[in-house]
């Protein structure tokens, strides 16, 4: 009898309380299906926040509903996306270069997650803005998600952002422009 209200104690506190998750994101692979050709010999480089929230907290969709508080060192993410980037990059055989003026800046504005399919499933949402160096802004929202964990679509939603990045056809072009225009900031 003492384990049994032990146990109810517990859940009691978990479900009043909530429970804390530190996810550790992986990089996945991009799908080359969803990338769109491109070329250009004109050097760029990928621009990503640097010291970022290190404990960013990822909103569940339904706030009211949610026992768990999910965080997530953006560090990581933008380290996985500028990784992501730059490959896509130099797989079509487009330099990079530090000094470069032409530029790629990636910015997430915001990370969610979801249970999908009565708890089988769990979905991620990211939310970011793609720029180019001419003044170019565009704000996509991508999902992924895993029958395993929380972690991992929320790693796979970078891969996701980064295919959408290469669709987009205002970014292939500033990509092949052989004169860089510059806005100015």
């Amino acid at each position: 009898m003492k384990i049994f209200f032990n146990l109810i104690l517990i859940l009691s506190l978990t479900f009043t309380f909530g429970c804390t998750r530190h996810i550790k994101t992986e990089k996945f692979d991009i799908n080359p299906a969803e990338i769109k050709d491109f070329k250009s010999d004109t050097p760029i480089k990928v621009l990503v926040p640097e010291n970022a929230e290190k404990e960013y907290l990822v909103e569940f969709t339904e706030p009211e509903r949610t026992h768990a508080n999910v965080y997530v060192d953006l560090n990581e993410m933008y380290k996985n996306a500028k990784e992501l980037i730059q490959e896509e990059i130099v797989g079509h055989h487009v330099p990079l270069s530090l000094d470069a003026e032409k530029y790629l800046t990636f910015t997430i504005t915001k990370v969610q997650w979801e249970i999908w399919a009565g708890g089988f499933s769990i979905g991620s949402y990211l939310e970011f803005d793609i720029e180019t160096g001419d003044g170019y802004k565009r704000n996509y929202k991508v999902q992924d998600g895993s029958a395993m964990d929380v972690s991992r679509a929320v790693g796979g939603t970078i891969s996701r952002a980064v295919e959408k990045i290469f669709q987009d056809e205002a970014v292939l072009s500033y990509i092949e422009q052989t004169t860089p225009k510059v806005s100015i900031k």
